[in-house]
């Protein structure tokens, strides 16, 4: 028995290319309960009960050879129990690690010992434990997150409330590991947690977990940076949102990433007691094997299900960096998990796919990304001892270096961007659930789909939030007729999706749009929530995302306030640094904490406010710092604070009579500062630095008369003017700004639909469609466009049905 395996290991790729198809143990041909793919494993088949050996475990063999033990993930039946584990190590096996998200186990084993526990009764799947690679300022304003983070919340009696950030949310980071020292991603405080963990599951907090790599540093600033090293400037997605680093070391596998997510499961389960506050909704996996179908059978893929079904987070991945032009399967198979979301990177700008981007199948839909989000070129934060962050700034001139950021590309930079929409999502509405829409599929895979594993046919539906971002893409359109991809990588062809729009094999439904993500998203919650006629009685509890679709744009608003003051401010954040080498000498780098400020016409004063803490009693060191401002765009300096050297506060007026106004001004913090702590400074980072914390205000007085803010600038760098209480009257300050007015929802009754405006439901079109569906579907349409959802037809809700 044993030399046929070992047999059937070697030869199995050349049987498979005579198109022999797959074989158990015997050498006969099996019956495939999966004939959309996955024919290439091995199977073993006794007594009714299948054991499959995933094509990997073959792999590993050819590289290594037949005497060498494999780290393997084994699954049982569940439960797990003392005979199974007896059973692993009769066989051979060493047993390392006992999952407990899942019935299985991380053991190490030859491949004889994977051919004994293969005829064990209890054992279900075996699959080597494969090495994943990670999938490598504008871009807020790209996808419209610095609109959101400015655009407040008007409810249905006009009553305004703050505008979405993200807060109330943690997401999960699951990668090489984060720099919590950054000033962006303040250990304690933005990084509530910082966990490092190698193959033994022993979670060890630190500082800072991404000392080779720095990729999971730069993913988790784009998922949650406060922009504090930038002033605001390259702060990630969701910047109200909190952080927690899981790290698995630098040459992360399967069963890495299993313990990260089954953490992950554990830590966020419905009555989990949090050692923080804020609960966790999302992971971030920025990381993946080769290419590949959705595998239902797969370890990792069920961890991810248990931990979207059972406790409502999402689990983002990015769809890999293989390119293609659609011939073959490219994307991430963890990403092709129904209810997983996969990203495809898209240019910073949106102007088209990236070129390393990876494409799904043409015609295999489950192998689409689902959305895309910028990928190329993307700035985020730099851990400071790092190889990606060293081997980009080799050979750099020092003083066009910033040390806190730097830019890669990669679908690993759309992933976090993703994220960080999720993030905010979960903010406007904590109520999101899963859907009763299918995953796009061909119809041969649902039905083989259906009734499989312990989620059976469930676990083949999409999260509500997945199908949010989808209706809120764009899909880029393909620039030149090229084919099959036109210059900007956009295929010509594409599908027609679950609401009607299309989608292609390259970028999925198109570049999310954050705006109209939050608008739906909002529009959801007030249909779910709101008591239209005040009656007692919610009129749609049980509302669709398709419904909130009909609904949203009427909420999004371009709102003219009039506001009777005489005052507005402006304040933000940021930290000033200043760097040394090994010798102490200064090293002049490029470290930018500048704000660009607009100052309206007719503004009389403004008063400028710097405040920091000049004693840094735990770092040993001191700081002076001030403001600066270039008034004309000319480049210099146009004014500087004064005062003595060492402050904790400076406070200064300027008369804007006679100076610059209806246009841009640049503020800036500049300073000096020494530390004389030595050896032990160095700790992880190559830099010594002297950092200070800083907050910025600004406080703008007009005249009597009346005056106007235009529409602000909605990039992350641009500061926004809030309105203060007045001193003196007589002024009146005209403001133009995005907001969410959600008494633009209304009740669908109000509108009615084509059907009651003939005068009734058409219950005879209403059959008749359905009869066009059946015969449509006896007659073997090839795809199957996901279920519908509950939405209103005609004035009456009905339940769309699986074919």
């Amino acid at each position: 028995m044993r030399s046929t395996l070992v047999i059937s290991l070697v030869m199995l790729g050349a049987l498979l290319l005579s198109g022999l198809g797959a074989f158990d143990a015997t050498g006969s041909e099996r019956p495939d309960p999966t004939p959309f793919g996955f024919t290439d494993d091995l199977w073993y088949q006794d007594t009714g009960r299948i054991t499959q050996i995933d094509r990997t475990v073959e792999r590993a063999v050819e590289e290594l050879g037949i005497q060498e033990k494999l780290e393997l993930v084994i699954q049982f039946y569940p439960p797990l129990t003392s005979a199974d584990i007896e059973a692993a190590e009769r066989s051979g096996m060493e047993v390392i690690n006992r999952m407990t998200a899942l019935p299985a186990i991380f053991a190490r084993g030859d491949i004889m010992a994977v051919e004994e526990l293969a005829r064990y009764e209890g054992t279900v799947w075996i699959e080597h434990n494969v090495r994943m690679e990670f999938e490598m300022e504008m871009t807020t304003t790209t996808i419209n997150a610095s609109k959101v983070w400015d655009s407040p919340i008007l409810d249905a009696y006009g009553k305004e409330y703050p505008s979405i950030t993200g807060e109330g949310v943690t997401a999960v980071v699951l990668d090489s590991g984060v720099d919590a020292g950054h000033p962006d991603l303040d250990y304690g405080e933005k990084t509530v947690k910082n966990y490092k963990s190698d193959s033994d599951f022993a979670w060890r907090e630190v500082e800072n977990s991404d000392t080779s790599s720095g990729h999971g540093t730069h993913c988790a600033g784009t998922v949650a940076g406060n922009g504090d090293a930038s002033g605001g400037a390259r702060a990630g997605v969701a910047v109200g949102a909190k952080l927690i680093g899981l790290s698995t070391g630098e040459a992360i596998s399967i069963f890495n990433g299993l313990g990260g997510l089954q953490w992950v499961y554990e830590h966020s389960r419905p009555g989990h007691t949090y050692e923080w506050d804020d609960p966790i909704r999302v992971v971030s996996n920025s990381w993946g094997p080769g290419p590949g179908d959705y595998d239902p059978d797969d370890a990792l893929t069920k961890v991810c299900q248990r931990i979207t079904f059972e406790n409502n987070v999402i689990v983002v991945f990015a769809a890999s960096n293989s390119g293609g032009e659609g011939d073959v399967i490219q994307t991430n198979p963890y990403g092709n998990v129904p209810s997983n979301i996969a990203v495809a990177a898209i240019e910073r700008d949106g102007s088209g796919v990236a070129s390393f981007s990876s494409r799904g199948q043409e015609g295999i839909i489950t192998t689409y990304p689902d959305v895309g989000a910028p990928g190329v070129g993307i700035w985020s934060t730099a851990a400071r001892r790092t190889f990606i962050s060293m081997m980009t700034k080799q050979g750099a001139d020092l003083e066009a270096i910033d040390p806190y950021y730097f830019a890669i590309s990669g679908t690993s930079m759309a992933t976090p961007h993703i994220a960080g929409v999720v993030c905010l999502l979960w903010q406007a509405y904590d109520g999101l659930k899963m859907s009763d829409v299918y995953e796009d599929a061909e119809q041969e895979k649902l039905d083989n789909w259906e009734g499989q594993g312990w989620m059976n046919d469930s676990r083949n539906l999409v999260h509500e939030i997945e199908l949010i971002l989808e209706a809120s893409a764009t899909r880029i359109q393909p620039s030149d007729e090229g084919s099959p991809l036109s210059e900007n990588y956009v295929p010509q062809i594409n599908e027609t999706g679950w609401n009607g729009e299309p989608y292609d094999f390259a970028q999925g439904y198109g570049l999310v749009e954050v705006d109209r993500a939050v608008g739906i998203t909002l529009a959801l919650k007030e249909l779910r929530t709101r008591d239209f006629n005040r009656d007692g009685i919610l009129e749609y509890p049980d509302a669709t995302v398709r419904m909130a679709v009909e609904k949203y744009e009427s909420s999004m608003i371009l709102q003219e306030k009039t506001v009777e003051t005489d005052r507005f401010y402006s304040a933000w954040n940021g930290e000033w640094s200043r760097f040394a080498n090994q010798t102490g000498s200064l090293i002049p780098t490029n470290h930018d904490t500048s704000k660009i400020v607009y100052i309206p016409e007719g503004a009389q004063e403004m008063e400028v406010t710097l405040t920091y803490d000049p004693w840094q009693t735990d770092e040993n060191a001191i700081a002076s710092l001030y403001v600066v401002m270039d008034t004309n765009g000319d480049g210099s300096i146009d004014w500087r604070q004064s005062g003595p050297a060492i402050t904790d506060a400076r406070l200064d007026t300027i008369s804007l009579s006679g100076m610059p106004t209806g246009q841009n001004w640049v503020v800036n913090v500049e300073g000096s500062g020494i530390s004389w702590q030595l050896g032990d400074r160095f700790r992880e980072s190559q830099f010594r630095e002297v950092r200070s914390e800083f907050t910025i205000s600004l406080n703008l007085t007009f005249p009597a008369g009346d005056f106007s803010i235009p529409v602000q600038d909605p990039h992350a760098q641009a500061a926004t003017w809030q309105p203060l209480p007045p001193i003196a009257s007589g002024t009146t300050v005209n403001i133009t700004r995005y907001a969410y007015d959600l008494g633009g929802i209304t009740p669908f009754e109000e509108e009615g639909s084509g059907a009651e405006e003939e005068g009734g439901t058409n219950w005879f079109l209403v059959l008749l469609l359905l009869a066009v569906v059946g015969v449509g579907a006896f007659f073997g349409g090839r795809y199957y466009n996901r279920k519908k959802e509950q939405q209103v037809v005609t004035g009456v809700k009905v339940d769309g049905e699986k074919p």
